[in-house]
Order: C-alpha cells, then structure tokens, then sequence
C-alpha cells in the first residue's frame, strides 16, 4: 500500500496517536517468536507494513539488514526516528506499497508481515510480491488474525458488538478480518 493508498484500499485501523501507541508496544519477540529462532544473523529482512517500527527494530539486533516499508510517511518518519533512538543502525525505513515493493528479485532472505494481510483488497497479490522479492531458500513469514475467532472474558455486549460491527467495516473496507484462518491458502 502506498501512502497514497491504492484505489479501493482502506486501512481500518487508521494512523490516530492512540493506535500508534497502541503498536508501539509490539516486540519482535512477542509478535515475531515463531521467526526468531530460524532467524540467522547474516539474514536480509524486509518486514511488509512496519508500522512505527518496533517489531522491525527487534528484528534488526537479530540479522544483518532489515528494511521496513510502510503505506505512511508519517508512521515511516516515526521508525526512522525509533530506530535512531534506540542505537539501530541497521533497519531502514521507506514508504512503499506491499503491492510493489521497490526491490529487485531475490532482494531479502526472509519477508516478515504483522497483521497486514486483513487490510488488504489482494493479499495473494501482495504474497506474490513477497516472493518476488524472497531469494531462493527464503522464508515468508507471516501472522496475522481472525477477528471471528476471538473470544474474551466476562463475555461484555458492547464488546461482542464491537466486534461484530468491526468485521463487518473492515470487510466493507474491503479487507479480510478473518485473514489468520486463510493464510495456509493463500500462501
């Protein structure tokens, strides 16, 4: 997605303070654990939909080079700023679409994705751009949700009815909320 978002795409979330903030939080080791250990430290890592970098930055004090590419200008000058801040001189942050990521062939031993898919009009599209981008031998590596399948406890209505009123915005927006239980799929 580019920063000008493609014709038809609606990022649900939105890039207000508070989700920002929200996202901050993210770690590589809670959001990206099951990538770690086969992470080697000579890797090449483009992570698709950055965010403000947190997780990106967790993946960079664990390989060689790591890119970000996020669909907001705004959110990538946060990264950047993130990653200098925390003595990260290894990530790199640009703006891009995951739909045609500014790399040539066989550019990244592994592509990392965080709860990108869900907001995405074409997700295999952009899968396929994953793998255009993936050397021989790499890994895509991919996690995302099934707003479906989430369950919460005290069972509270308003929340059951957020959710129920989330999914369908989001597949009015074009996205797939339930995108977790298609992955296999669509991989």
């Amino acid at each position: 997605m580019t920063a000008e978002r493609p014709e038809g795409e609606k990022y649900t979330h939105g890039y207000h303070e508070v989700i920002l903030e929200f996202y901050r939080q993210r770690t590589a080791e809670v959001c990206a654990g099951f990538l770690l250990p086969h992470l080697q430290p000579e890797a090449s890592v483009l992570d698709m939909g950055c965010g403000p970098g947190t997780i990106t930055v967790g993946l960079a004090r664990r390989a060689r080079t790591v890119v970000g590419v996020d669909a907001s200008a705004g959110v990538v000058e946060s990264a950047r700023r993130r990653a200098r801040e925390e003595g990260v001189d290894n990530a790199i942050f640009e703006v891009g679409s995951v739909y045609e990521l500014p790399f040539g062939d066989a550019s990244f031993d592994v592509v990392y994705a965080h709860q990108v898919m869900q907001h995405l009009s074409d997700p295999v599209r952009a899968l396929r751009e994953a793998r255009r981008v993936l050397r021989p031998g790499g890994r895509v590596a991919v996690r995302d949700s099934d707003y479906q399948t989430m369950v919460h406890a005290p069972v509270e209505s308003a929340l059951e009815h957020w959710l129920r009123l989330y999914i369908e915005v989001a597949t009015s927006n074009g996205g797939e909320p339930r995108a977790g239980r298609f992955l296999p799929g669509w991989v």
